[in-house]
């Protein structure tokens, strides 16, 4: 077992190196292996062999497959649904149909709507957060704004939709059915919601782009592309597979395929240019608005990902942080005000160090049940976990659910989180609500 002056240096040195390389632009992944390779070396002087290192490691980097499929995959299908012409038609006709003068909230409400029927934060950024981004560029709106809107609404569903694994990990781990769980959410849901619209309607009052909303802009891209209803088909599949329950993977997959099947027979794109932008994006000189990243762009994020999976491996199968939980959290003999602020920090210190969503929603969420239940109900403790844990990590910007969001939308993490209301108004949502719920205890006591 690490001893806490071993585990403290552990995670100072982690969120060390990872904040020195984020602020100075250095690979993540060397950062990261600073903390990694403490926490290796660290196991091995406590009495761990190499081969269950090596194979707690690799369990680890298995449970973060699907997001490293998800991440390549993305480096690969921005560029084809762009060369196909998808994107393009999309960004023209969204530009005949869209009014301008509040885009903001349209953006967020769309989001929400497509967020709370996919289940996904990704497949609902990939679907319209894409399209919309390119939209917004052209309206001349400030794309923080536009990525923080979208990432708001993509995360109204991927914390609330049943379809969401991240909402049934959260139900799983806490002992709570989904239905339970919605019921103890559905307050704070409706305030951060309230908050995120009304956020969003002052941001498109007061912009530029509402005082020429009268302005019509023609279609971008036309003289270029080949049009047809044929180049919403990519679109369609990847929503229709998502709905579907398929894997995400195979969703993306599948609507490569089509998007690459339309752009060759519409746009005339042959197979060694599909190879080329594959690889190194699209890069249209007549264009630049429409310059894409491809899957070589990604292999450094992917391997942050497999890094931080061999990370939370470690710490998994070698129960490093369970000796200290009840002294790090103490008890909930308090307020559930107390012990809804202990649950948040303990969830965002997690987000900090593991780079994950999964392990803060886990740990979270089966440490704390038995120490929650002595005084509060389960289904209280899903409501904290939903609306700390599950979305604190989307703003570390180092944890692969901001990697994965930043690098859909094209935006850095910490240029749009402060247009991501969604994100931070949960957390006050939870901590006012808890100290309703003490109040409503008072009063029927009395």
């Amino acid at each position: 077992m690490l001893s806490s002056r071993q585990l403290g240096l552990i995670v100072a040195l982690t969120i060390t190196g990872l904040g020195i390389a984020y602020g100075f632009s250095i690979p993540l992944v060397y950062g990261f292996m600073v903390g990694l390779l403490t926490l290796i070396m660290f196991s091995l002087q406590a009495g761990s062999s190499w081969s269950i290192l090596m194979r707690s490691m690799w369990e680890g980097v298995k449970h973060t497959k699907e997001v490293i499929w998800i991440l390549g995959l993305v480096g690969i299908l921005i560029p084809t649904w762009t060369a196909s012409g998808t994107i393009p038609y999309m960004i023209d006709q969204g530009l005949a149909f869209i009014h301008p003068g509040y885009y903001l909230t349209f953006s967020f409400v769309l989001a929400a709507i497509i967020s709370m029927l996919l289940g996904t934060s990704s497949g609902t950024l990939s679907s319209v957060g894409i399209p919309l981004i390119g939209i917004g560029a052209l309206l001349q709106i400030p794309l923080p704004m536009v990525a923080g809107a979208l990432v708001s609404g993509a995360f109204v569903g991927d914390r609330t939709s049943p379809f969401s694994s991240a909402n049934q990990l959260v139900a799983a781990s806490t002992g709570v059915t989904v239905k339970q769980q919605f019921q103890a959410m559905l307050p704070t849901t409706v305030g951060a919601l309230i908050i995120c619209f009304a956020f969003y309607a002052a941001i498109d009052v007061n912009g530029i782009w509402h005082a020429n909303a009268h302005v019509h802009l023609e279609m971008q891209f036309v003289r270029s592309f080949a049009y047809s209803l044929w180049l919403i088909v990519p679109v369609l599949v990847l929503l229709s597979s998502i709905l579907l329950r398929l894997r995400t993977r195979y969703g993306f997959l599948l609507s490569i395929g089509a998007a690459v099947v339309t752009g060759s027979v519409l746009q005339h794109v042959n197979m060694a240019d599909w190879v080329q932008l594959m690889w190194s994006g699209y890069h249209p000189a007549a264009f630049p608005a429409l310059k894409t990243k491809g899957l070589s762009s990604m292999l450094e994020l992917m391997a942050l990902i497999a890094l931080a999976g061999a990370f939370n491996g470690i710490l998994e199968a070698g129960r490093v942080l369970q000796p200290y939980m009840q002294k790090l959290l103490g008890t909930t003999s308090g307020s559930m005000f107390a012990a809804t602020v202990r649950t948040a920090l303990f969830g965002f210190g997690l987000a900090l160090v593991a780079c994950t969503q999964t392990l803060p929603i886990m740990m979270t969420g089966r440490s704390l049940m038995p120490f929650w239940e002595e005084r509060f109900p389960r289904s209280q403790l899903s409501r904290v976990v939903a609306d700390t844990s599950l979305i604190t990590s989307a703003m570390v910007p180092w944890n692969l659910l901001a990697i994965v969001c930043g690098t859909i939308v094209g935006v850095p993490v910490e240029q749009y989180v402060v247009f991501a209301p969604f994100l931070w108004a949960l957390p006050v949502c939870t901590l006012v609500w808890s100290i309703r719920h003490r109040e409503r205890r008072v009063q029927h006591a009395l």
